[in-house]
Order: C-alpha cells, then sequence, then structure tokens
C-alpha cells in the first residue's frame, strides 16, 4: 500500500472510530412492570390479619417488587401514609372514590424518576363520569378509574395505563364499566387495565376486553395457570382470579405474575397482588 493510500485508510479508519465512540449507547427495551394491589381497606375488623398486622407485609412487598407503576385499590388514607416509606418516589394520581381523601382508592402510584406522566385524569364509572362520588347503575358504592400516559424517561413511545375496582354486587355496573373504560381507551395510546374487576376472565365483562384484543399478562404468560387472586385470608390457591391486568395487542408481555403469600397468619392482604412486565412490540 502506498504512502498516500495509507494516510487515506488512516483518516478514514480513526473517523469510523471517532463516530463510534460519540454514538449514543441503546438501553436495552426492559419494560415497564407494573402491579395491581388490593391491599383491603384498613378499618376492617379482620383480627389476626388487621392492618397493623399486615401493614409490615404490604410495605415489603411494594419495596421488594418496585414496580414502575402500581395500582391500589382499597387504601384509606392512612393506610397510604403508613405505606409512604415505600412510596416514597412514587407520584400519587386521583382522588379517592368519594371524592378528595374520602373512602377508598384505587388510583395509580407513578415512578417520576424512571418514568414521564405526559397528562392523566380520572373518571366515576357511572353514566356521570365526570361527578366526584357519582354510583353507576346496580352498583352498591361510588366506583372510578385513574388514568396516565407514560413514558419511559427520554422515550418516545406513550403507553397509557387504568387502575380501576369494578364493583362486587352490581352485574350491570361491572359490565357497563367495561363498557365504558374502553370507550375512553378508544383513540388513545395503548392501553394497560389494572385493578379488581371482581371478575373471572370468563365473564362477560372481561370478554368485552378479550373480544377487543387484549390479553390477560398472567394467562399470556404461563396459559396452564390455576392460581388465583381472591385468597380471602384463607385459600393458598388464591380462590377466583378476578384481579387482572389486561394488555393491548399492540404491546408486548414480558411476564405476568401472580405473588402468592405461604398462607401463615398474617396474609398481606386477602387478595394476592399481580405483577406484569409490558413493551411495545
Amino acid at each position: 500500500m502506498n504512502k498516500k493510500l495509507m494516510q487515506v485508510f488512516s483518516a478514514t479508519l480513526l473517523f469510523l472510530l471517532a463516530a463510534v465512540a460519540c454514538s449514543p449507547v441503546e438501553e436495552p427495551d426492559d419494560g415497564i412492570l407494573l402491579m395491581t394491589f388490593n391491599i383491603r381497606y384498613g378499618s376492617a375488623d379482620d383480627g389476626p390479619n388487621s392492618w397493623t398486622l399486615r401493614r409490615p407485609l404490604v410495605t415489603d412487598i411494594v419495596r421488594e417488587s418496585s414496580p414502575d407503576v402500581l395500582a391500589i385499590q382499597e387504601g384509606l388514607d392512612f393506610q397510604l401514609e403508613d405505606l409512604a416509606g415505600a412510596l416514597g418516589g412514587f407520584r400519587k394520581l386521583g382522588q379517592h372514590r368519594d371524592g378528595g381523601l374520602s373512602g377508598e382508592f384505587s388510583g395509580l402510584y407513578v415512578q417520576e424518576g424512571r418514568l414521564e406522566i405526559i397528562g392523566w385524569g380520572e373518571l366515576w364509572l357511572s353514566s356521570n363520569p365526570d361527578s366526584a362520588g357519582s354510583v353507576g347503575w346496580d352498583a352498591a358504592l361510588p366506583r372510578m378509574a385513574v388514568w396516565a400516559d407514560i413514558r419511559l424517561a427520554g422515550g418516545d413511545q406513550v403507553l397509557r395505563v387504568y387502575g380501576t375496582h369494578l364493583d362486587h354486587r352490581g352485574t350491570q355496573a361491572r359490565l357497563e364499566s367495561s363498557r365504558l373504560l374502553l370507550r375512553h381507551a378508544s383513540g388513545g395510546p395503548p392501553a394497560v387495565f389494572m385493578g379488581d374487576f371482581n371478575a373471572p376472565e370468563d365473564s362477560e365483562p372481561i370478554r368485552h376486553f378479550i373480544d377487543q384484543g387484549f390479553r390477560s399478562a398472567v394467562l399470556a404468560h404461563n396459559p396452564e395457570t390455576q392460581t388465583g387472586t381472591f385468597n380471602g385470608f384463607e385459600d393458598p390457591t388464591g380462590g377466583r382470579r378476578i384481579d387482572h391486568i389486561l394488555v393491548h395487542p399492540d404491546l408486548r408481555i414480558d411476564s405476568g405474575e401472580i405473588l402468592e403469600a405461604s398462607g401463615a397468619t398474617p396474609w398481606p392482604s386477602d387478595h394476592f397482588p399481580v405483577t406484569a412486565r409490558v413493551g411495545f412490540q
């Protein structure tokens, strides 16, 4: 190789090395970790499973799981204050179901260090969704949902997450609530619905989501599982599976787990929490 060609080759090599050194390193897409957890309202007379005894277990579950987004159900204000240490890096989104801090919380906690909140809002599951504390159809109590559009810090793909708790008595209310939530999500970013739906996967309210292409993260990850989520402080198999993370078809499901307890008293809650890691296809 003559001297001139050697100079050209050396200059080209230096240019390529500099370009590689200056190029940003792409972070691996490890998805967004979601959790839904009905923590059982703390004013209930639960004897050996009372809130004061369960509180350290719930705190440990939240801290050790370290979700990016947490949907809580049945959280009374004093319980959320008790969990403040585990929720220190989270932003709370949503009122409680009776408005303000009154009644149970079924909203969201978002880990702001890892995620950016683009926008968020709330709706009551009734024919007057903007009316705080409104009761829908045959529901026994006010029910609501909180939503947030989020993205990974520095990212550009937006995900919408919902946290909700459907009524435990109203058959029509559960059905109409599913329809309302799907209408609300229509036209928005790919969505994930999390919460206590008081309905198993083969029920009509959940079939509305399935018919729109949504998938249970737990069943997608382990189609043969028989584990439930409503243990009632006594059933180590989890009883009925009524707590779900339902994932839009455009999203990737990397994991879906029910976090079972040992069955020793006290139980963390009368529901097992559910986690899922999701990402974009």
